[in-house]
């Protein structure tokens, strides 16, 4: 029985891994959340078969190595797939260009502070609390969720100048997978680690409310997507998106650890 822990499972992307995952009866499916009390509440509503919710925080290094023992407990000591989907994006800086940062120096390292903490230390802490239990496993698949805004090159041709400290941030913790990707190689430990991005999902990622100013940047953005890629037609579904991790990651192997790919396998972000 395959096991899944998702860490930042109660909405979003990290809830259709649940969703989709419980529909194989043979897969063990563990979701973190802050609260567990509503997401439990939601799974038992959907009925989703063979899914424990369990607390954990991502800002927390106490918190997820509870919760690694908690996993522990289920799984009878391994961890087949770790995937860490939780993550911390302000509407209210995404938008601002690096000039526009001028006399908002404070809001700035709250901002990029926040993003570090969540977006870097919090997978940092995560990957080391349940490395134990990888190595136990035959699998040892840990995939770290990103963004394709961690590529710069491919930004740039989109001519959006926002997003720094969420940018800055996703490019930081790809570091980190490919610092786990060389020492697990140097260590001969084969565990696979993946910087995976979703794609541009129709999810409720933000923390905080949507602005009628941030719906018109929100749509600056889909029209520089569309210089990237003139195809592109708009967000993509919360199930699709994970039907396609989970092809990749599924797919790849150890060779290809430390890679940082899209939901289609390659460097197309949308």
């Amino acid at each position: 029985m395959p096991s899944y822990v998702i860490i930042g499972a109660s909405r979003g992307l990290g809830y259709q891994y649940l969703k989709t995952l419980s529909q194989d009866p043979s897969n063990v499916v563990i979701g973190t959340a802050r609260s567990v009390g509503p997401t439990a509440a939601k799974v038992a509503e959907d009925k989703l078969p063979n899914v424990h919710i369990i607390a954990a925080d991502l800002t927390s290094a106490e918190s997820l190595k509870t919760s690694a023992e908690e996993v522990s407990k289920i799984t009878g000591g391994s961890v087949d797939h770790l995937i860490v989907n939780g993550a911390y994006l302000s509407p209210q800086s995404q938008f601002l260009a690096a000039s526009e940062w001028a006399g908002k120096e404070d809001f700035f390292l709250e901002e990029l502070n926040a993003s570090m903490l969540a977006n870097v230390a919090g997978v940092l802490f995560t990957i080391n609390a349940y490395l134990p239990l990888i190595r136990k496993s035959t699998v040892k698949k840990v995939i770290v969720i990103t963004s394709g805004v961690a590529d710069f090159d491919a930004m740039a041709k989109t001519g959006i100048s926002g997003g720094i400290p969420y940018s800055l941030s996703k490019a930081a913790v790809n570091g980190v997978v490919s610092k786990f990707a060389v020492e697990s190689r140097n260590k001969g430990e084969g565990i696979t680690y993946i910087a995976l991005s979703p794609g541009f999902v129709a999810t409720s990622a933000f923390e905080g409310p949507i602005t009628p100013e941030i719906q018109t940047a929100v749509e600056g953005w889909m029209t520089g997507f569309k210089k990237l890629e003139p195809n592109f037609s708009g967000p993509i579904q919360t199930d699709e998106s994970v039907e396609k991790q989970l092809e990749v990651i599924h797919s790849v192997t150890e060779k290809d650890s430390g890679a940082f790919i899209s939901h289609h396998g390659n460097k197309k972000w949308l």
